[in-house]
């Protein structure tokens, strides 16, 4: 498992060279909106490297680890002995979790009765389901493209993606996010061994087809790969984002202008922060015609987060952040706040009412500049907050889906009407 050992080389590079500097902690987005946002930087440090000596559990430990977002900003030229803090948070919440000090929100998106694959089933026809639920037949392609799995809480965005790559041309194979995975629900939650091993499957079943690269759809893949599986393992192929690929190829679509609009983007943090893709998404939007970009105050290497990953923790604390998001947005002025990352889509679209701008994934307007028009069915259900309602917009998909209606229910539920 060669994740596992990449990450038991850099607990020992930890040990070996932390000076406790705080760094990493006072560069920490989502610190100042916990418990301990007042504490020296170094005073947290400090319990974080006691933590790890020792193998014992502080306050300061757990709420550097457990309130990480995931934006993986510490992770790039931040600490002086280029250490990850990241992954050091992950080390001290696997430690929590297997001695049962805490309990995990982890769900796996690859069983088969997963909220993921339910939620897909219901917003999208049986055979559009069908298409993003099954691989390409092995064979040898240029690309690959992956989706990841918490995009398939959206579906539609899936099939936005597939029908763009028709219209490009080159030769691509799927492979679908719930039967194969990055890795990073279980990294993130403390389950190495789980996260090494799923990682090695999802590299060895895309070398299969050996691809020049692979497409990622979700930031959050990309940043695994650059900083926890590339860094782990050989890969025989090269990885880009799917806006690094799509804003190479605008010229290959047939776009028909729209209605003028003023947009801000709202970049994935994690991107920027690694340096993984700095320019695609802009790159797209300016090829888009009758598209007017509009910067909020931080942007580029000083954008901000969502809250993303302190939702499962520290719920306050990311709403703060999300709210902080949003406002400058607003302040911009724009008719649409442009997402890339589907969870960021996600979160600032269940607050969606209470501003004068849509939220809207860079890949539907791409889609409607296309004429294609796909509803965002989990951006309207969130507003609705109506079971019958939402059960009777889905009676059809209903009838088709593998699941049942109990479960169906029970899942529309919890995640429509916590």
């Amino acid at each position: 498992m060669k994740i596992v050992k990449h990450y038991s080389n850099e607990k020992q590079q930890f040990l070996d060279h932390c000076i406790q500097c705080g760094i990493c902690a006072d560069v920490c987005p989502v610190l100042p909106y916990t418990t301990i946002g007042k504490i020296s930087s170094q005073e947290i440090q400090k319990a974080v490297f006691d933590s790890i000596e020792n193998d014992r559990f502080n306050h300061f430990a757990y709420t550097k680890a457990f309130a990480c977002m995931e934006c993986f900003k510490c992770t790039t030229g931040i600490c002086p002995h280029d250490l990850n803090p990241m992954l050091i948070n992950e080390i001290i919440k696997g430690g929590y979790t297997s001695k049962g000090n805490i309990l995990s929100p982890f769900t796996d998106s690859q069983q088969p009765c997963s909220t993921h694959r339910i939620l897909a089933s219901v917003q999208v026809s049986k055979a559009e389901y069908k298409q993003i639920m099954f691989p390409t037949p092995e064979q040898n392609v240029k690309y690959v493209f992956f989706p990841g799995c918490n995009v398939y809480f959206q579906p539609e965005k899936i099939l936005n993606a597939l029908d763009i790559l028709d219209s490009i041309g080159e030769s691509y194979a799927f492979l679908p996010g719930l039967d194969y995975c990055c890795g990073d629900n279980h990294l993130f939650f403390g389950h190495q061994k789980e996260g090494s091993c799923i990682a090695e499957e999802l590299v060895a079943k895309i070398a299969n087809y050996n691809p020049e690269a692979v497409l990622l759809w979700c930031p959050t893949c990309h940043c695994r790969f650059d900083k926890y599986i590339s860094p782990s393992m050989s890969l025989p192929f090269q990885i880009l984002s799917f806006p690094q690929y799509l804003s190479t190829k605008m010229e290959k679509l047939k776009l028909t202008s729209f209605d003028e609009r003023i947009v801000t983007l709202h970049e994935p943090c994690k991107s920027v922060y690694t340096g993984v893709d700095r320019n695609g998404p802009r790159q797209v939007l300016s090829q888009l015609p009758g598209v007017t970009l509009k910067e909020m105050k931080h942007h580029g290497t000083d954008t901000l987060c969502c809250g993303s990953g302190a939702i499962c923790w520290f719920p306050e604390s990311c709403s703060q952040i999300e709210d902080i998001r949003l406002l400058e947005a607003k302040e911009t002025g724009a008719d649409q706040m442009i997402t890339v990352c589907h969870y960021c889509n996600q979160a600032f679209a269940s607050k969606e009412a209470e501003y004068d701008f849509q939220i809207v994934s860079y890949i539907s307007i791409v889609a409607e500049a296309m004429g294609i028009h796909r509803r965002d069915k989990f951006k309207e259900y969130m507003h609705w907050k109506d079971l019958e309602l939402i059960l009777k917009d889905m009676e059809q998909n209903i009838e088709t889906s593998v699941f049942g209606k109990e479960k169906i229910i029970e899942v529309l539920q919890a995640v429509f009407l916590p």
